[in-house]
């Protein structure tokens, strides 16, 4: 896994990978961008926006040659814009959040030679509760 680190070939934008999903059921696992070869995650954002009942944690699942690397808000606000930061950026899986920040100070968040990404949310009662994932990524 390589992360926030200078490589020296070319790459290509691809087009954004997009979930718009209307009733989450609690706990289960989205797809956002399935399976990956090497992929450059530029930036993740992700929107909650909830009727009645606040989901608590909000959680991206990024799977980076085969390490799971979880960010997460633990009472995220409705209709308010996440985004994926390292805060430990050398120790996978350690503290990892979503935040209001929506530029990481790199270039890009994290790269590997497979990348794929989830969302989820959890709360007691489903409800009419949109939720909304963009991830910017890269082929290399």
């Amino acid at each position: 896994m390589r992360i926030h680190r200078y490589q020296k070939y070319s790459i290509e934008l691809q087009p954004d990978a997009v979930l718009s999903q209307a009733n989450p059921v609690s706990a289960s696992y989205y797809p956002v961008l399935t399976a990956r070869k090497n992929c450059r995650i530029i930036g993740i954002g992700v929107l909650i926006t909830w009727a009645v009942t606040q989901p608590t944690p909000l959680e991206l699942s990024v799977l980076v040659d085969g390490q799971q690397i979880v960010f997460s808000v633990a009472n995220p606000v409705s209709a308010t814009w996440y985004f994926a930061n390292l805060i430990y950026p050398h120790i996978p899986n350690s503290g990892q959040v979503l935040s209001l920040t929506p530029e990481p100070p790199h270039d890009f968040l994290i790269e590997g030679r497979e990348i794929e990404v989830d969302v989820r949310i959890t709360w007691a009662v489903t409800q009419p509760t949109p939720l909304e994932v963009r991830v910017k990524y890269a082929k290399w």
